[in-house]
This record gives C-alpha cells, sequence and structure tokens, in this order.
C-alpha cells in the first residue's frame, strides 16, 4: 500500500558515535557529560580495540547530547538507525531477521537497549537501506519506534 505524505513516518532515530581513547574513566566521562544534561541513554553499544573504543549511543535528546559532547571536546558522528520491538516469545530475532532477508537487507551491527519505552524489549539495528527495512519490518507486523517514543520514562 502506498503512503500518503500524513500517513508516512520516519522511524529512523539518530544514533551518536564517539572514538574513545582507551583511557580508565573515559566512557564514565561521556555519561557524566550526559547526565548533567539531563540526557537519558536509552542504548549503549561498546566496541573495544586495542588503544580506542567505539562508543555508540541512542539518547533520547540528541540535540542536547551531541552539543554537550561537541563543547567537551568529543568528536560525534551521527548515523540514522532503526529501533524494533522485539515480540516476547522465541521467535523474536529469527523473524527480524526474516523480514530484513525478504529484501536482501543486511544488518551491518545491532545490539539491544536498555530501556523499554512502551514495556517491551527493543533491539538497535544499522542496515544498508534503512527505509526499505523499515517498510519491510513494518508489513510483518513490527513496531518501529522513532523519536517520540525515546522521550518516555519507562524503562
Amino acid at each position: 500500500m502506498i503512503k500518503t505524505e500524513r500517513e508516512f513516518s520516519n522511524p529512523q532515530i539518530r544514533q551518536l558515535g564517539l572514538f574513545l581513547d582507551n583511557r580508565v574513566g573515559r566512557l564514565r566521562d561521556v555519561l557524566r557529560f550526559l547526565s548533567a544534561e539531563d540526557v537519558l541513554v536509552h542504548a549503549l553499544s561498546i566496541i573495544d580495540g586495542a588503544d580506542h573504543a567505539i562508543v555508540r549511543l541512542v539518547v533520547d535528546r540528541p540535540d542536547s547530547a551531541h552539543k554537550a559532547l561537541v563543547d567537551a571536546q568529543f568528536s560525534i558522528v551521527e548515523t540514522e538507525v532503526l529501533v524494533v520491538e522485539i515480540p516476547d516469545d522465541r521467535t523474536g530475532l529469527v523473524m527480524i531477521c526474516r523480514s530484513l532477508l525478504r529484501g536482501e537487507i543486511n544488518i551491518h551491527y545491532a545490539y539491544p537497549m536498555l530501556t523499554r519505552p512502551h514495556g517491551i524489549g527493543a533491539l538497535v539495528v544499522h542496515v544498508d537501506i534503512l527505509q526499505t527495512a523499515g517498510d519491510l519490518l513494518e508489513e510483518d507486523g513490527f513496531k518501529l519506534l522513532d523519536s517520540s517514543d525515546l522521550g518516555l520514562a519507562g524503562i
């Protein structure tokens, strides 16, 4: 079914990416700066390397987070991701993969949300074709979160 402009929603969420030196307390510094700006971290992924780490964050107020971290002299990269709620059964992840496979969509990386805005677990997914992936997931009955969902306090 074709969506009209009024029905169209952009389920993409902005993810903040940081490249951190592997130094004791560096992640804590990032989280302190965000906390000082009353920014809630909904999802966190850390990939460790020999002398650096890549930190990915999904937050409730990305503009405030971006400004706070740039002011604190962190380099930030923003990326669009999908956040999909996972059905509370044994096949949830398999069904998400099946939906994306229908469109030959590659998953570059994924990590779980720390919070549950609607009381349901959710997965942050970075894919190669966001709009098509979102359409396929919605066609298969999955709920995609948008930025308005991240303002919810449910943890």
